[in-house]
């Protein structure tokens, strides 16, 4: 059997065929990767919601929450339990095992069992029971929409901006926040009821018989079966004003404007945004795991340029992708169709800018890399040798590319530092192959032999090396829970390259080096005159070989001699640094992070109030949050969220009370900045440290990547009003200690109530709860 030098050697024009598909196909993947922050990760988790409008967290647990959880806590495959009981509303979190790989099937125990609940046993005013699997989004991009606008004016503007973003190619989570629902208010005239004789129940009856759809059963003849249902809802005010309260025998009727005013209006919410301090309503454009963050981004960038009539560059990576007609169509229909001129567009929030920015300095590192590792192999091994040797490494991470391509593995900064960390490993097997090769050529053997010769001499050697190398990684492939499946994508990064590596060096490297010493043995032979490069490499490879014999090789036997006649001092130095290196780790004096923090490009403010504070209490407050952030020359936009806050991370953590509050902060580009945001929010929290009649302020910056607490404590007991003791007494403790900061906790104690129970004397009296 022949082995894969020599059938390397013996088929070059296959072998060409080969590198050449594996640089085009690489080209070609390396520009149509999906490109994301970090490796998607997809947590095993179900999320069991259940909306109960208007009721305190009490109320909600024991109506709902508790049910839930005693449903479904014996179900297979379910590690953990997580409750979050918000005034009303009831999310339950149910973690599973890593073990389990059919999610799906716990998902549907789950729904079963929340089924076999009797609806009787929820409160009547509890909606639906939603039971899914739990699929983060990740936030891409925000566009405002603001400007001196009604609140009509602001919802149609939004809905249009919304189906406009959602008409574009590969956009397909959009959601639309700071608008007001519609609302058909009916506001009844008690002296009116009076008069006709009438009660409120009956009034509230009426509008519920005749404001609905009802199904009417099937209708079945000899030809077909028909369905059959009443329509009778309405949706303008207009309609429900028709609607019969009453009508006697004589056919006197009673309408509902007769007795009420109907308006059409929006729901009475504590809820509205600011951009720079104008009304304005956002939009947030999210990616799912299978979609480019910087595509989407660009293709709303597009967009907003377009429908504001401002210029847009292509990016040129966008047109090397074959993507550059598209954005431009994108532009030019925007272009054609403006918003009113009442209303300004503006992009926030670009998680794009943190991905390119990061994934542009890692391929900026790495390139410098090649460029260095080049400069070290030609001045120690021949041109020609270190030439293909470059190549190789070159061939080997487009081939990485196309693997990447085939694994369903995006680009980011996992797989790029993957990349980087392996990039020196990359040249070794080609190194031993190449220079081998050489060594045999210079002892006077012909270079297609030697080709042959010198690679099967190290092919055993060089593949236990590689194997040895990969096997080392191997183990992180099997690293259980959330963090595995973040960093799984660095050993497979490492282990496919340095395959491709060793593929590359036993198979191709032996042709081309065979070849190229073969056509510069039948040049020498001719005696054909070298040209002034060829000199030129001649005279560098003479003094290579004069600086690498006479002073580097001399300089190192003279360390090894002195090393091996002085073994003792040797070991003992070595073992020195080795305590010295491992008692600066175990003693902290080396810092340990999981993601070393980088400077971010936007803020993220957080008010909290004390529950039952009112719209116009935090909207004071956030106005001082706003001024405290204002005046920074490197603040580029800020939107403001009065009355609620959006959850950044997508974990259905969004709140709507009026006691919150949430601001957006967008700094300039960190190359353009002086002060890093770090500094910033240093700055910020200085300003208003002095706030009064709030619960929390807290900052943090975004970056993009796994965000959260550094550190998290559980407190767990029975009575609430104990756990909020123990709460205040272990943050008092915390804000001790130095460099704590922006402390808050989960706990919400509920909106303060009026609590009515009727007496004895009201019942007898004919009274009732209704």
């Amino acid at each position: 059997m022949k082995s894969l030098p020599r059938l390397s050697v013996e088929n070059p024009i296959l072998v060409n065929l080969l590198m050449f598909s594996i640089m085009v196909g690489g080209g070609y993947c390396a520009f149509t990767l999906v490109r994301e922050m970090f490796p998607e990760v997809r947590p095993k988790q179900v999320m069991i919601s259940t909306p109960y409008p208007g009721a305190s967290p009490s109320e909600v647990e024991k109506g709902i929450t508790i049910k839930i959880e005693e449903q479904i806590k014996n179900i297979q495959g379910i590690e953990k339990i997580e409750s979050t009981i918000r005034e009303g509303s009831s999310v339950i979190v149910a973690k599973l095992y890593n073990e389990v790989d059919d999610v799906d099937r716990v998902v549907t125990d789950i729904k079963n069992a929340v089924d076999t609940i009797p609806r009787d046993d929820f409160p009547q005013e509890a909606e639906e029971t939603v039971v899914a699997r739990f699929e983060p989004t990740l936030p891409v991009i925000s566009v405002s929409l603001f400007g001196d606008m009604t609140d009509v004016q602001l919802k149609a503007f939004g809905k249009q901006l919304r189906d406009d973003l959602l008409a574009l190619p590969g956009v397909t989570e959009v959601v639309l926040s700071g608008t007001k629902r519609d609302e058909i208010s009916v506001e009844v005239r008690p002296e009116k009821l009076m008069r006709y004789g009438l009660s409120f129940m009956d009034v509230s009856e009426a509008i519920r018989r005749g404001n609905m759809d009802l199904p009417g059963g099937q209708i079945k003849t000899g030809g077909a079966n028909l369905a059959v249902r009443t329509l009778g809802e309405k949706d303008v005010g207009v309609e429900i004003e028709d609607l019969i309260v009453r009508a006697d025998a004589s056919g006197q009727l009673v309408r509902l404007s007769d007795v009420a005013d109907v308006v059409d209006g929006f729901e009475d919410t504590d809820l509205y945004s600011r951009m720079d301090g104008k009304p304005g309503i956002s939009v947030m454009v999210s990616k799912t795991d299978e979609q480019d963050a910087i595509d989407i981004a660009r293709k709303v960038k597009a967009m907003v340029a377009g429908k504001m009539h401002e210029p847009f560059h292509i990016p040129f990576s966008s047109k090397l992708a074959g993507q550059g007609r598209q954005l431009q169509k994108i532009y030019d229909d925007a272009y054609a169709s403006p918003y009113p001129k009442i209303g300004s567009l503006k992009t926030h929030s670009d998680l794009s800018v943190y991905i390119e920015g990061r994934l542009d300095l890692l391929q900026r590192n790495g390139f410098w890399g090649l460029v260095f590792v080049f400069v070290s192999l030609l001045f120690f091994l021949n041109w020609r040798v270190a030439f293909w040797v470059m190549m190789g490494l070159v061939l080997a991470i487009l081939g990485t590319f196309a693997m990447m391509q085939v694994g369903g593995i995006t680009l980011n900064l996992i797989s790029m530092f993957g990349l980087i960390v392996v990039l020196g490993m990359l040249v070794d097997d080609a190194i031993i192959v190449g220079e081998h090769i050489y060594t045999k050529i210079e002892e006077g053997m012909e270079p297609k032999l030697a080709a042959i010769v010198g690679s099967e001499e190290v092919t055993m050697p060089v593949t236990i090396a590689i194997a040895t190398t990969m096997m080392a990684f191997f183990p992180l492939l099997f690293i259980k829970g959330m963090m595995g499946d973040f960093m799984r994508v660095l050993p497979m990064i490492v282990i496919a390259s340095l395959g491709i590596s060793l593929f590359e060096a036993l198979t191709i490297l032996p042709s081309h080096l065979a070849e190229t010493f073969e056509r510069a043995a039948h040049r020498k032979k001719r005696n054909r005159a070298k040209g002034r490069i060829g000199r030129w490499l001649d005279g560098l490879r003479q003094k290579q070989i004069w600086i690498v014999d006479q002073k580097l090789k001399k300089g190192y036997e003279r360390l090894l001699r002195a090393a091996v006649a002085y073994r003792y001092v040797s070991v003992s130095i070595a073992m020195a640094l080795l305590i010295v290196a491992v008692g600066m780790v175990a003693g902290h004096r080396v810092q340990t992070v999981f993601i070393q923090k980088m400077d971010a490009d936007s803020l993220i403010v957080a008010l909290e109030l004390p529950i039952g504070s009112t719209i116009k209490q935090t909207d004071e407050k956030m106005r001082v949050v706003e001024e405290a952030t204002g005046g920074f020359p490197e603040v580029k936009t800020r939107f403001s969220l009065v009355g609620g806050q959006i959850d950044m991370n997508m974990q259905g953590g969004d709140a709507s009370a009026s006691h919150l509050g949430q601001m957006i902060v967008e700094l300039e580009p960190g190359e353009t900045r002086t002060r890093s945001s770090d500094e910033l929010m240093r700055i910020m929290r200085e300003r208003t440290a002095d706030m009064t009649g709030i619960n929390s302020l807290t900052f943090r910056s975004v970056h993009g990547g796994p965000g959260g607490a550094a550190i998290q404590l559980e407190i767990s007991g029975e009575d609430p009003e104990e756990l909020n003791t123990v709460s205040n007494l272990v943050k008092a403790r915390l804000y001790e200690f130095e460099g704590v900061y922006d402390i808050e906790d989960t706990f919400d104690s509920g909106q303060r109530e009026v609590l009515v129970e009727l007496l004895d004397s009201g019942r007898a009296l004919g009274l009732t709860t209704e």
